[in-house]
């Protein structure tokens, strides 16, 4: 743990992250959480810096490129947090929407949330098709992201459908993009910007908006 402390630290500076900072401070107390919690529900294969701290690397990069003002964000199949979490610390004006199906990552999700005080953050424990059918048809986000899982082109349409002309996806992947049908994928939405977040992963984030 205390070199994953430290590594952070040092990432945290190096990334111009000022130390007790509203940046750093909650950082360093959700890698405690992470560190406090894997052991339970396996939520990364491991909490040393060689495994976890890429995952930090790479939200913090995106981070980069978040608009400034105020934004709703969905982020689908949360999982242990990354990238929201990080984002939503990085960037404190974000209106959260977390969608996890099981129920020991959302339990976890939600402690994160409550310790880090971090406002205007929702966990829904479900499925997103059934997340999606319990919206309301005019409800909108400005940013909707996803990691560590393909999207169905189902999924896909009917996400189209609480999506502004200005709405970002954002989509984490390996060398593959993350849905069912790339092809299908690439005739409705338009790639706005691309951005290698980790070179030895060939690890990606691609904007794209509705097309």
């Amino acid at each position: 743990m205390k070199e994953s402390v430290a590594e952070l630290k040092r990432l945290l500076a190096q990334s111009a992250i000022v130390a007790d900072s509203q940046g750093s401070h909650p950082m360093l107390a959700y890698l405690a959480l992470l560190i406090k919690w894997n052991p339970r529900i396996n939520l990364t294969a491991t909490t040393e810096w060689t495994g976890i701290g890429p995952l930090f690397e790479e939200a913090i990069r995106a981070s980069a490129f978040y608009p400034e003002h105020r934004v709703s964000h969905l982020d689908i199949g949360s999982g242990n947090g990354f990238p929201a979490i990080p984002l939503r610390i990085l960037r404190p004006r974000m209106r959260l929407d977390m969608v996890e199906s099981r129920n020991k990552r959302c339990v976890f999700l939600e402690t994160v949330a409550n310790t880090l005080e971090l406002g205007e953050v929702r966990v829904h424990n479900m499925r997103l098709k059934q997340f999606l059918e319990s919206c309301a048809r005019d409800r909108v986000w400005d940013i909707i992201s996803w990691k560590a899982i393909k999207l169905e082109t189902t999924e896909l349409q009917t996400l189209r459908a609480h999506a502004k002309e200005q709405t970002e996806f954002w989509m984490f992947h390996g060398r593959e993009l993350a849905v069912e049908d790339p092809a299908a994928f690439e005739k409705d939405f338009r790639l706005k910007k691309s951005i290698c977040l980790e070179r030895s992963r060939e690890w990606t984030l691609s904007m794209y908006c509705p097309g």
